[in-house]
């Protein structure tokens, strides 16, 4: 064997793919950033941090994950710093904070803790029951009375009609 043929046997093969950019620095950057009030995703686009590698290095790097974790604390505490400020009459909108508030909580949660769903059952549980009734025969009641409440279903559809146009109008 020839000396290039021991030191191509004994070199360690590389891993592939491009090296990381990772460093441990990216942790303060990090932490910094998203104690002014910004999200995670929106802190490494500021640090230039790619969406793809915020998410790689929290799972690669434990320090890192720490430091994503201790930014979201401080990203809810600016909030509700500004909040409070508010509160004692200071300027601010409070629409947008409670929107950075709740975007905060909602981040943590999954996105999903202030959807509703409603489920509707029928006694214990168990399924509505529907009834369908027969139509009405009004041929049986007098001709005054069916007169009656023809002018009743008339004037509700009138009435209903009006209800509706005005709502469109406005």
């Amino acid at each position: 064997m020839t000396r290039n043929t021991v030191v191509a046997l004994t070199k360690p093969k590389h891993a592939g793919g491009r090296p990381t950019l990772y460093r441990s620095e990216h942790c303060k950057a990090i932490m910094e950033a998203m104690a002014t009030g910004l999200s995670a995703e929106a802190a490494a686009a500021k640090v230039g941090i790619s969406a793809r590698s915020l998410f790689n290095w929290q799972q690669q790097h434990p320090e890192f994950l720490q430091a994503i974790q201790e930014g979201r604390q401080l990203s809810t505490l600016w909030w509700e710093e500004r909040a409070l400020d508010m509160a004692q009459g200071k300027p601010g909108n409070a629409m947008i904070v409670s929107l950075g508030l709740r975007n905060r909580s909602r981040a943590a949660s999954g996105w999903h803790h202030d959807a509703q769903r409603l489920e509707h059952t029928g006694p214990d549980g168990g399924p509505i029951k529907t009834v369908s009734a027969p139509p009405l025969d009004l041929s049986a009641l007098p001709h005054h009375l069916r007169e009656e409440l023809r002018a009743v279903l008339v004037a509700q559809l009138a009435k209903a009609k009006q209800i509706d146009g005005s709502c469109e109008e406005d």
